[in-house]
C-alpha cells in the first residue's frame, strides 16, 4: 500500500473526467458554440410558442380605413366584399364567388412607375381561404396564402389596372375567385408584402423584387352591392 496521499503505482488509475472534458471543449468551434446556443434558446421558447410565434406577433397589423406603408406602396384597405356578379365585363357572373379587397393605393417611388404584373399584383394576398383559383386558372387550391389576385380593377371605372404611376392615388379592387361549393368566409385575413428595389442576380435589370410578408389584418366580408361600392 502506498504512503497516505500517494497512489500505489500498481493500482488502477481513475479516469480524469475533467481533463477529458477540457480537451473536448478545446475542439469545439465557434460555429458549434453558436448552434448550441441557438438550440438552447429554441428549446426554452417552445412552451411559449417558439421563435416562429414571436415573429408572427411582431407583424404590424392592418386596420380598416387606416393608412399603411410597405415599399413601394402607401395604401389603405377600405372594405372587403363578396359576390358572384360584380356588374362589370372584366368580372363576369360566375358559379362561385368573387372575394374583393378594395384599397386606395399610391407609390412611394416618386420617379418611376411600379409594374402591375410584378410588385402591384404581389402587394396583397388573402390567407386561409379554401377553394380559391390561381390567376388565369380554374382548379381550386387548398389554401389561398400564395395566390395573387385574379385581376386588379380601377374601382372608379372598372377598367383593368395598369402600372402604378408616381404621384397618383388610385382606388383599386383586388379580385380573387372562389370555386363553387366552398364556404363563404365571414372574415378575410389580408397580408401586405413589401419589395426591395434591386438588380437581378442573372442580368442587369433592376426592379422591385423579393416580396416579403410585412403586415396583416382581418376584415369583415360583406355582400357586394354595386350601388354602394
Amino acid at each position: 500500500m502506498g504512503i497516505e496521499g500517494e497512489q500505489d503505482p500498481g493500482a488502477p488509475t481513475r479516469p480524469d473526467r475533467w481533463g477529458a472534458a477540457r480537451r473536448w471543449l478545446a475542439t469545439v468551434t465557434v460555429r458549434q458554440w453558436l448552434l448550441g446556443a441557438f438550440l438552447v434558446v429554441l428549446l426554452a421558447s417552445t412552451p411559449f410558442g417558439g421563435l416562429r410565434a414571436q415573429r408572427a406577433e411582431a407583424t404590424p397589423a392592418l386596420e380598416l380605413g387606416k393608412a399603411a406603408a410597405v415599399e413601394p406602396f402607401r395604401f389603405t384597405v377600405t372594405k372587403v366584399r363578396e359576390g358572384n356578379d360584380l356588374g362589370v365585363a372584366q368580372a363576369p357572373k360566375i358559379d362561385g364567388r368573387y372575394l374583393v379587397v378594395f384599397a386606395t393605393v399610391s407609390s412611394t417611388d416618386g420617379e418611376r412607375s411600379v409594374p402591375q404584373f410584378s410588385a402591384l399584383r404581389e402587394l396583397l394576398r388573402i390567407e386561409g381561404v379554401p377553394g380559391v383559383t390561381r390567376a388565369y386558372g380554374s382548379r381550386p387550391e387548398a389554401v389561398s396564402d400564395d395566390l395573387e389576385p385574379d385581376t386588379i380593377l380601377v374601382a372608379d371605372d372598372a377598367q383593368p389596372m395598369g402600372d402604378l404611376a408616381p404621384g397618383l392615388t388610385y382606388r383599386l379592387a383586388f379580385v380573387w375567385r372562389q370555386a363553387p361549393g366552398q364556404p363563404l368566409p365571414a372574415t378575410l385575413r389580408v397580408a401586405a408584402y413589401r419589395h426591395t428595389y434591386r438588380q437581378a442576380s442573372i442580368d442587369d435589370t433592376v426592379d422591385w423584387r423579393d416580396p416579403t410578408r410585412a403586415a396583416v389584418g382581418t376584415f369583415p366580408v360583406l355582400p357586394y352591392q354595386k350601388a354602394a361600392s
